[in-house]
């Protein structure tokens, strides 16, 4: 007698990628040149070079669980990204395509890949 097991997972939003990419590009910029540049669509450019003191506050800054920060939005990126790839792509490539097994019964429905 098998038992089945199910699990859900709340689906990332265009705005939970947003907000991980980011994260990661303030993450990336400060990493690779030591500054950070504020997202602003109004003025020009304007870096700020960044110590570990002001590197801790960005971090803090852009993780806010309670405002528009990453918070727990990596998670359903990461996981779901994950479980997508694991699923629905050819564990054979080193590309994401599609498995065989997919293609073929989608390609027998009619769609188009």
């Amino acid at each position: 007698m098998g038992q089945t097991c199910e699990m859900k997972m709340a689906r990332a939003t265009g705005d939970d990628f947003e907000r991980v990419m980011r994260f990661f590009q303030m993450l990336e910029e400060v990493v690779e040149y030591g500054t950070y540049t504020p997202p602003d669509d109004e003025n020009e450019e304007v870096s700020e070079d960044v110590d570990d003191a002001r590197l801790s506050e960005l971090i803090h800054e852009a993780w806010n669980t309670t405002g528009p920060g990453v918070g727990s939005a990596w998670r359903r990126v990461v996981f779901g990204g994950q479980l997508a790839i694991d699923q629905l792509t050819d564990p054979n490539c080193r590309h994401l395509e599609i498995r065989p097994d997919i293609a073929k019964a989608m390609e027998a429905l009619g769609v188009e890949l």
